[in-house]
């Protein structure tokens, strides 16, 4: 009866191996889709915040843009300024020489 008894002790040691195994196999399953869950949201996380700090990069090199294309447009308004009042003063040179010439001929 022992022999039995001995068998069907280890028979249930068994069961309880297996079921066991089972357990710790379902709970390993669980916790590697949490990590992976968890891992998803830090990716999705770390993505925003990449996509917010590149669009803000983007909005500050445009602001830059704009101020040196306001800086340089200003810069060839003068320039374009300075070239009419120089070409003025030469077409009233240019006048008094050719009206000079003319008498000079007559």
């Amino acid at each position: 009866m022992e022999l039995i008894q001995l068998l069907e002790e280890v028979k249930k040691a068994e069961m309880q191996f297996e079921e066991d195994i089972k357990k710790a196999e379902e709970e390993k399953k669980k916790i590697i889709e949490e990590a992976k869950k968890k891992a998803e949201e830090i990716i999705e996380e770390k993505r925003k915040e990449a996509e917010k700090i590149a669009q803000e990069m983007l909005e500050k090199a445009k602001a830059e843009i704009e101020k040196e294309c306001e800086r340089l447009k200003q810069e060839w308004e003068s320039k374009i300024q300075s070239l009419k009042s120089k070409s003025q003063e030469n077409i009233s040179k240019a006048v008094e020489f050719l009206y000079k010439s003319f008498l000079d001929l007559a």
